[in-house]
């Protein structure tokens, strides 16, 4: 009796029979997932960016918005292997028609991040000038109301964050998608302060 119990669970009034969780084959997937994870999050820039790279604000945008598609490449490179997983081996019915489903859904929702990202870092950035009205977080507004997402690196916004204040002219590099890749202060633009 001891013995049965250890072996099968009650899920939901269904009793689970642990003979059809494969360990192995799980902790392959998550290895496989685990490693694709790290894989994508140091993959260097395989796109054309459509940033100018002899720029030295363009090429720190390139970097920044970069950071962005390898974040979404991870986020498929989680889901994948247990799409594939799901596909290739066969389990209880029930679980094996959950799995695949979630991992469909995940697989079609990551890929289509990673394409809007990729596509973010191969279009032209648009180069935004005006005066800070106030920085809150990871978010900046410019006078007149416009506000923008900040993807600078942790360390480029704590460089900035002493200079980057109310008032202060700035030159934004934005994405197709309102994100800033780059700052800088920009003496050209006139500040009421001035």
């Amino acid at each position: 009796m001891a013995l049965a119990a250890r072996r099968s669970l009650r899920a939901a009034g269904t009793r689970i029979d642990l003979r059809d969780v494969r360990l192995r084959r799980v902790g392959i997937t998550l290895a496989i997932s685990i490693g694709l994870l790290v894989l994508a999050l140091h993959v260097p820039a395989f796109l054309p960016s459509g940033a100018d790279l002899t720029d030295s604000s363009q090429r720190a945008y390139a970097v920044n918005i970069w950071q962005e598609a390898q974040t979404s490449l991870a986020l498929v490179a989680i889901v994948l292997p247990w799409l594939v997983y799901a596909l290739l081996w066969q389990g209880a019915p029930w679980g094996r028609r959950i799995l695949l489903a979630v991992a469909t859904a995940g697989v079609v929702g990551t890929t289509w991040l990673a394409l809007l990202s990729a596509e973010s870092y191969s279009a032209l950035p648009r180069e935004v000038a005006g005066v800070v009205d106030h920085v809150q977080g990871r978010t900046i507004w410019l006078q007149g109301g416009a506000s923008y997402d900040l993807v600078l690196s942790d360390a480029e916004l704590r460089s900035a964050l002493p200079w980057l204040r109310s008032g202060i002219p700035v030159t934004l590099w934005i994405s197709p998608r309102g994100h800033v890749g780059a700052v800088a202060e920009d003496a050209s633009v006139w500040s009421p302060g001035s």
